[in-house]
């Protein structure tokens, strides 16, 4: 609870929506998963793909949170851990987290190998479990955010106490003998 409250006193620090990208080829799946996720979370802009390559192709707005199916149809043009490694060589900081029929730990070791942030299985409960997880890595960005708030902070507060005791000294030591 006591995190809850920290990072809901930040939420200020994020002036846009979230941005989240969901990549799932069953279209029936996709609608109620996108809908779900926009209903049970605030502040966010949900871009839905069932293709690959219309993700992809996307990417020059890069999202802060993609969920990516890892076992995509023939109509993709890549398969999931593919994606992954795409979407992680052009955009970095996406946090990226898998959905999967599978369950298997090998599959799960892959994922998390490529840098995934969680693994979710299609299960019963498994819309619930993404929105859980979208709202766990939203807490972590806002998290990164007020550390580098406070990180300018305390380097603009070096940089004028730096100032104001080289501004003394030069007062001290340059200044007297000047007028001398």
């Amino acid at each position: 609870m006591r995190e809850l409250e920290y990072v809901s006193s930040f939420w200020n620090l994020k002036k846009k929506p979230f941005t989240i990208s969901l990549i799932e080829d069953n279209q029936f799946y996709l609608r109620g998963i996108a809908q779900h996720i926009k209903n049970a979370i605030p502040n966010i802009k949900l871009t839905a793909f069932s293709r690959s390559s219309s993700f992809l192709n996307s990417l020059r707005h890069k999202p802060e949170i993609a969920i990516v199916d890892f076992n995509l149809d023939d109509r993709s043009e890549m398969e999931g851990i593919e994606l992954i490694r795409e979407l992680k060589f052009k955009s970095p900081n996406t946090k990226i987290i898998v959905l999967t029929g599978e369950q298997s730990i090998s599959t799960a070791v892959k994922c998390l190998n490529e840098g995934v942030m969680d693994y979710v299985i299609k299960e019963d409960k498994a819309i619930d479990k993404i929105a859980y997880e979208i709202k766990q890595v939203m807490r972590e960005l806002l998290k990164e955010m007020h550390r580098d708030v406070i990180n300018r902070r305390i380097r603009f507060a070096i940089s004028v106490i730096t100032i104001s005791i080289l501004g003394f000294l030069a007062y001290k030591l340059i200044l007297p003998g000047l007028f001398e």
